[in-house]
């Protein structure tokens, strides 16, 4: 029996032999490569799910996934604006010490007083401006230190228009005291509404920089 040949095998369908199975390789020898098109698509393929992670690795983060929160890039550099705001600041203080009036050898500084155009005394009007100089450089250095801070930015402008009215105000009412009296404008007077200037362009600097993506 053992010397017997197998059976030949059935006919095919389509009126044909099939081909004989390939013989297996000989010992020692590597399995034939596989061929192109037969082998099944690596994990993740055609919408197959990625295999997972190694044991005590991260999962990959993908930008935009739910439940993914990127980590926001520094506040920009805003020392430009910063320095502006606070050196326009302090104008407005040393200008309240300075000369407002002069008549011969006599000179008034922000700190006398003063009379309107309607007669109203000003009694030391240049506190109101220490005041919001005082409140612009504090903001300057929030900024400086800080970096741009929409809110503290926008406070500063605010409070540097602010300032800029008043500024306005008091070398009018310098003016009204000097053409009652006879005297001249002083330089700390005319500086009143030049610092304030300063400030406000400090502010927008800060304000109009942004966050670089």
């Amino acid at each position: 029996m053992s010397n017997q040949e197998p059976p030949p095998p059935p006919p095919s369908d389509f009126g044909g032999t099939p081909p004989p199975p390939p013989p297996p390789p000989p010992s020692g020898q590597a399995p034939p490569l596989p061929v192109p098109g037969n082998n099944p698509p690596p994990p993740g393929a055609y919408g197959q799910a990625p295999p997972p992670p190694a044991y005590g690795q991260a999962p990959p983060v993908y930008a935009g996934a739910p439940g993914i929160t990127v980590a926001k890039p520094p506040r920009p550099d805003v020392k430009l604006g910063a320095i502006l705001t606070i050196v326009g600041s302090v104008i407005s203080i040393i200008g309240v010490f300075l000369p407002w009036l002069s008549d011969g050898g006599e000179s008034q500084d922000g700190t006398g007083i003063f009379l309107g155009s309607d007669f109203t005394i000003y009694d030391n009007p240049g506190s109101a401006v220490i005041f919001f100089a005082v409140v612009t450089a504090g903001l300057g250095i929030a900024l400086f230190f800080a970096g741009r801070v929409l809110a503290v930015a926008i406070i500063a402008i605010v409070m540097a228009a602010i300032a800029l009215l008043i500024g306005i105000g008091m070398i009018g009412i310098a003016n009204d005291t000097a053409d009652f009296g006879g005297g001249s404008l002083g330089f700390g007077a005319i500086l009143q509404p030049i610092a304030p200037l300063i400030t406000l362009a400090g502010a927008i600097v800060a304000t109009s920089k942004r966050r670089r993506f």
